[in-house]
């Protein structure tokens, strides 16, 4: 039998052997755990949806693209660009890939290695009990130095007898998935910001244009109270009320403006640009408009589809095979090791029969005592298990609860819609005789003035409102997205 084929013959040894390893896996197999078995949410009334805000169907889901239910193109422009440049979407995708890298780093029961090794090396003879006789006729050195030139390979593969190093990649492919949920959480989290930005834009510049407008009414105001002063029928008290009011409604102006800049620049860091590089587009009241009615999905449906909560169940499911590593290194292990070597003085002769020289044999690794630390360490996984079961629970329990929160709070800011829109009309109505009451020298300057100051606060208030209505929209599609795969990590096209 030639070398090779004596190398080929042990791997194969090794190879069969390893048909001959139990299967035996310690420690518990990872279930779905069993979550609270809710159908509806806990929205208020018989019917959760009116005609005059928004409207919500219980049931469909949400995945992908939720931003493009706005109907904005400067807005899906904007997100393409930001899950593009987005630093913090580019971290969470790095860390995923270092998670990929890690459970791939994590290798076979089987392994092989080939060595080849040359070197000037010096023996003494006597420390191996070698003595010669003196009256030989010559001298033997102590000492003797020659050169070493060595090939060869090893082979070894761990039967793996209790499953300790397969629940040990099952825990790192665990923390891989719980790396792509983060990174799909990053996404949501990323988009959901860039929306809070726009809208915080169209609000501002909503009230910015609403604020110009009450100016533009006081003013009106202002020279209608001058010229009744001049006819008789005002006081200077009155005309220094009505400039007051211009000056106070005006002074609005300017935080207006900063929450602009602020959210522009907000953006800016958003999509990975400094805020002189990025010029978003300007966003206001017609740049998009809101869904005709909002998906929601229901409670069984939204465990398989949050990130957060599929990123809690994949901590429980490498939590739980830890607990299969610990026991595994309770019981004994067996490796079975071959190796073929070709060790000569001189590099022609490395290759002869006479060169060779082999191993062959299992190595049983068996613990004795530890002094406890090994069943420490198997209390300890199993703690750290039940600790991230708690926190899977509570997480499905805080998604529950934070759905219905944002369905009730549409219900109820649909309401108040409502009704601020009938208060509006009202104050406007009482404006309108107010300022004929007044012309006709029937109403004072101060009752005018009182009465567009409710108006002024039933505009603004009305336009808050309406904004408000965009942010619960966005909320609602926050909390029941689902991501799909690749639009996270960027080989999907986001923003179609």
């Amino acid at each position: 039998m030639t070398r090779f084929q004596t190398l080929r013959s042990l791997t194969a040894g090794v190879c069969a052997a390893s048909l001959l390893a139990g299967c035996t896996t310690v420690g518990p197999n990872f279930h779905e755990p069993q979550v609270p078995a809710s159908d509806h949410y806990a929205q208020p009334g018989d019917d959760p949806t009116t005609t005059v805000g928004l409207e919500t169907r219980v049931g469909d889901k949400v995945i992908g693209d939720w931003w493009t239910l706005f109907k904005s193109p400067g807005l899906n422009e904007l997100m393409r660009e930001a899950i593009a440049g987005s630093p913090t979407l580019e971290q969470a995708r790095a860390k995923l890939a270092q998670a990929h890298d890690a459970a791939g780093a994590q290798g076979g029961l089987l392994t092989a290695d080939l060595t080849a090794g040359a070197k000037r090396e010096q023996i003494n003879l006597n420390s191996f009990g070698f003595s010669f006789p003196k009256g030989l006729g010559f001298s033997i050195p102590t000492n003797p130095d020659f050169n070493l030139y060595s090939i060869g390979g090893t082979v070894s593969y761990n039967f793996d007898l209790f499953g300790g190093q397969r629940r040990l990649r099952e825990s790192l492919q665990a923390q891989t998935d719980e790396q792509a949920r983060e990174l799909d959480a990053a996404y949501l989290t990323l988009t959901g910001n860039v929306v809070k930005q726009v809208l915080t834009i169209a609000d501002a510049n909503i009230q910015m244009a609403a604020l110009k407008d009450i100016a533009a009414d006081d003013q009106r105001d202002l020279d209608m109270i001058v010229r009744a002063r001049n006819a008789g029928g005002a006081s200077d008290a009155d005309v220094e009320t009505a400039r007051g009011q211009l000056a106070t409604d005006s002074s609005q102006l300017p935080a207006q403006k900063q929450r602009w800049v602020a959210a522009r620049h907000a953006l800016a860091v958003l999509v990975g640009k400094s805020p002189t590089d990025f010029n978003p587009p300007d966003f206001d009241a017609n740049s998009g408009s809101l869904p005709q009615s909002l998906p929601a999905s229901l409670p069984s449906a939204l465990i398989h589809d949050r990130p957060d909560i599929l990123e809690a169940e994949a901590k429980l499911h490498a939590a739980t095979a830890e607990i299969g590593v610990a026991d595994a290194n309770l019981y004994p292990n067996i490796t079975l090791n071959a190796s073929l070597n070709q060790d000569a003085l001189t590099p022609q002769s490395i290759f002869s029969k006479t060169a060779t020289s082999w191993a062959f044999g299992p190595a049983l690794t068996l613990p004795i005592f530890h002094s406890g630390e090994l069943h420490a360490r198997k209390r300890e996984a199993q703690d750290a298990a039940r600790a991230q079961l708690a926190a899977y629970e509570g997480t499905v329990l805080e998604a529950f609860a934070q759905v219905d929160d944002i369905l009730q709070s549409i219900e109820h800011d649909n309401q108040t819609y409502l009704d601020q829109t009938k208060a509006l009309d009202a104050a406007q109505n009482r404006v309108t005789m107010a300022r004929k009451g007044f012309e006709a020298g029937g109403v004072s300057a101060r009752d005018l003035l009182r009465t567009e100051q409710t108006l002024r606060r039933a505009r603004l208030t009305l336009q808050n409102q309406g904004t408000g209505r965009y942010s619960d929209a966005a909320l609602l599609m926050l909390a029941v997205a689902g991501v799909p795969k690749g639009a996270a990590d960027g080989t999907e096209t986001a923003g179609r």
